[in-house]
């Protein structure tokens, strides 16, 4: 069974994600920091637009530390920020409204 790490704080998209993640047959983690990661976690998804999760030095810590492949979403996409957020390690930038929605096609593409 494969782990996926959440940096969520909003209660109600994490409860849709990691409702639509189990139907995977994935084990979640609600993580805060990279310290709480899972062994062998693969896959880390991030809310761009939280400011603890959503800065550079967050994702380039959490990315050089773990090697997890990132998966951001934010509410708007931005290029500048989509950039920004390429180079310091995210792999996927996502708009909010349908990361939920498109999270197992998601998933199953990078599993492949």
């Amino acid at each position: 069974m494969k782990n996926i790490a959440l940096f969520v704080k909003d209660f109600q998209k994490g409860t849709d994600l990691s409702n639509r993640l189990a139907d995977l047959k994935l084990n979640i983690t609600f993580a805060e920091s990279i310290y709480d990661l899972p062994d062998h976690c693969e896959i880390g998804i991030i809310d761009l637009d939280n400011d603890k999760y959503g800065n550079i030095e967050f994702i380039e810590e959490l990315k050089n530390q773990s090697g997890l492949t990132l998966i951001g979403y934010m509410d708007k996409v931005k290029k500048g920020l989509q950039d920004d957020y390429r180079s310091a390690g995210c792999n996927m930038i996502i708009p909010k409204a349908s990361i939920a929605k498109n999270i197992k096609s998601i998933i199953n593409e990078i599993m492949k």
